[in-house]
């Protein structure tokens, strides 16, 4: 075969067989084809798509290309929750916490940022200490033990998505529907979880921009979950504001921690909501019944115990958190009530500072950041702090269309 013939077929939107993928995605995990080659068929399957079969069958390719974790020596109900990512997402490290407190194992293997929706990896590794290359025994006991484990995505475990996830990160690909679909649920399949809860974002802020995409997107992973026999839930939600107060890799983690210490708020509500919907799935009962559950576990402190039992175990220090000291204030310069702020820009904004990484090489700083001071339909005045920025520099050149996050609307 030929890998200019198939990236060639894919630009003319022609469907690629399973062997062509084959050749061309495990060609590039094993060194036979260059980045630059990978690169211009990503791009291509960014544009013009993937059909149904095409996407069953990388799925198989990806999972294929590592081990399937045996999780039988795991006592429980074991579940898994991925989101498809927005900003300041970090719901994981609250719902991990609330469904094992609920008597549930969460077994979660994450992946490093994406685009300018942050990564669940780097953002652990923001806690000093923190591991997240568990070997399978140490993962299995403390998934025993604690009831909530998450690490990075070992070389064992479809590998071949590793690589291709890195190469999407910097080359602009990272849209993609179907390579979406097919990074998560080639991981959630080789992972061994029974029940999967996707969170599906869409809007400004997230890699799926509208919701008749994020509608095709949740039944294209369903019917990849019926494929190999798995109970797939998806809850779809707009992404057009950020995903709490914090958005920064510390930051993050200081904003879970806050939650599962009673905080209350949108992002309380929508985990609470994906907990519950976890909960009520695995354990046949009703979602009412799931809610109270959810709830009891955070205003009794279990949920938060849970948290600090798995910071803990995987080494990590909680009472180091790297931040940065210097803070810098964005003010309002009218009055008004607060109508949007758009998760895209705060992206843009937290990457400028040095959230993300904008190759493989970047190095991630886990201590900038931003924390919103004000929140939808709030009423602001002239000079009000909109938000604080967490930066490295003293001296960072921020233009006014950099810090244009928040719409204000006069309130005459």
């Amino acid at each position: 075969m030929n890998i200019l013939a198939i990236i060639d077929k894919k630009r003319y939107k022609e469907a690629l067989s399973f062997a062509e993928l084959d050749f061309a995605f495990n060609g590039y995990y094993h060194k036979k084809i260059p980045d630059y080659q990978m690169s211009a068929l990503l791009m291509a399957i960014c544009l013009n798509g993937l059909n149904e079969q095409e996407t069953f069958d990388l799925t198989e390719i990806f999972i294929k290309s590592g081990q399937i974790l045996d999780l039988s020596k795991v006592d429980g109900i074991i579940v898994d929750k991925h989101s498809t990512g927005g900003v300041g997402d970090k719901t994981s490290f609250i719902i991990g916490p609330i469904v094992a407190a609920c008597g549930l194992k969460m077994a979660k293997m994450s992946g490093r940022g994406l685009g300018l929706t942050g990564g669940t990896i780097d953002k652990l590794e923001s806690i000093p200490g923190f591991d997240v290359d568990l070997t399978f025994e140490e993962f299995i006991k403390q998934v025993n033990t604690v009831g909530y484990v998450n690490v990075s995505q070992n070389k064992q475990l479809v590998p071949l998505d590793k690589e291709i996830y890195a190469l999407r990160d910097a080359t602009a690909t990272a849209e993609s529907l179907e390579l979406i679909a097919v990074s998560i649920m080639s991981k959630k399949i080789a992972s061994g979880a029974d029940t999967i809860l996707i969170d599906v974002k869409y809007g400004s802020g997230a890699l799926i921009k509208t919701k008749e995409d994020a509608v095709h997107f949740s039944n294209l992973v369903k019917k990849i979950g019926q494929k190999y026999h798995k109970k797939v839930i998806t809850v779809i939600d707009s992404m057009n504001i950020p995903l709490g107060d914090n958005i920064g890799n510390s930051l993050e983690i200081m904003e879970a921690m806050e939650i599962l210490q009673g905080k209350q708020g949108y992002l309380t509500d929508l985990c609470f909501k994906l907990s519950a919907t976890l909960i009520s799935a695995s354990k046949n009962i009703s979602y009412d019944t799931a809610l109270h559950e959810a709830k009891e576990a955070v205003s009794n402190g279990k949920a938060y115990q849970k948290f600090l039992d798995f910071v803990a175990h995987q080494k990590g220090n909680i009472t180091k958190l790297p931040l940065s000291p210097i803070v810098l204030e964005v003010k309002s310069h009218e009055d008004g009530i607060l109508k949007d702020i758009s998760a895209y820009k705060i992206a843009k904004l937290a990457s400028i500072l040095g959230c993300f990484r904008h190759s493989k090489e970047d190095q991630i700083d886990p201590g900038v950041g931003i924390v919103l001071n004000k929140h939808l339909n709030d009423k602001v005045h002239i000079d009000d702090v909109l938000c604080y920025l967490y930066v490295n520099d003293p001296n960072i050149k921020l233009t006014f269309e950099d810090l244009a996050c928040f719409k204000i609307e006069r309130s005459d």
